[in-house]
């Protein structure tokens, strides 16, 4: 049976490399192979490709190195399609970012067009190792948010990691209209009637996958949902953030997805949902 694979973009750039450390815990976790994947403008010699990327032989053991050429994006998706990869650990952006931009051109084309969850690492967090104790769910109480709950549970199992999820108590925000949903709106009501909701919501998180045998944090926040993330992200000390996201880089939703990827001082890591599959009649 082949191992999985978790792929690492990198294009020759210091920054690039940022990835690597959250790529091998992870690689660790799943038992995965790390391809590494680096996109050139012209057919490039493997000795080259090494010195380019900033790896030695040593330290590429025990990992697929590839080239390819032409546009970076599409090269990686290509990339990850051919090798079934489970996730893509890269940077968020390696060269300078424009005002109000939250990824890179490369990044963001990657985050469209993946069929995997990406995984996303700010460039100012080096080579420095990088363990996983804590993870971080936020959950705006729809059944849609609840498809990240999987891989979180997954990766907080395999890792011995606690997980908390957080549900952020918006009261002017409006109401998603999505059949299932749960969500808090007043503040009386989260005094009162707190207990009893955690313990629902949790249930119909076990539903989805299990996650009564795991360390679970049920924690509720009032006010916006990027800031409130934030804030918990560091009071807790986070080390991974998993986002559940639409498909859409635009409106209300991706705007706090745009918020905590852009500031979140841990990776993160952003489940796309198909949102047509999710919301089919039950049978």
């Amino acid at each position: 049976m082949n191992k999985p694979v978790i792929l690492v973009p990198l294009d020759g750039s210091e920054h690039a490399l940022s990835a690597l450390p959250v790529a091998k815990v992870l690689a660790d976790l799943a038992a995965a192979t790390i391809h590494l994947v680096h996109i050139a403008r012209e057919v490039t010699p493997p000795a080259e490709v090494l010195k380019r990327i900033g790896l030695s032989t040593r330290q590429l053991r025990g990992s697929v190195l590839s080239t390819k050429t032409g546009d970076p994006a599409y090269g990686i998706i290509q990339a990850a399609r051919e090798s079934g990869c489970i996730l893509i650990v890269m940077c968020t952006h390696t060269a300078v970012l424009h005002p109000g931009k939250t990824l890179g051109s490369t990044a963001l084309g990657v985050l469209k067009g993946a069929t995997c969850p990406v995984v996303l690492v700010q460039p100012e967090r080096g080579v420095e190792p990088w363990s996983l104790h804590r993870i971080l769910l936020p959950h705006d109480g729809t059944p849609t948010t609840s498809a990240a709950i999987r891989p979180a549970a997954e990766l907080a199992h395999k890792a011995d990691a606690a997980l908390d999820v957080l549900h952020v108590a918006a009261p002017h925000a409006r109401s998603s209209g999505e059949r299932g949903s749960m969500t808090m709106r007043y503040m009386d009501q989260a005094q009162y009637e707190w207990p009893a909701w955690a313990g629902e919501f949790l249930e119909r998180l076990h539903c989805v996958c299990p996650v009564k045998s795991l360390n679970v944090h049920m924690s509720l926040a009032h006010g916006s949902p990027s800031e409130e993330v934030l804030r918990f992200a560091a009071k807790q000390a986070s080390d991974l953030i998993i986002l559940a996201w639409r498909g859409e880089w635009e409106g209300e939703h991706a705007a706090t997805a745009k918020a905590i990827i852009r500031r979140a001082s841990c990776p993160v890591v952003v489940v796309r949902v198909e949102w047509a599959l999710l919301m089919r009649p039950r049978p």
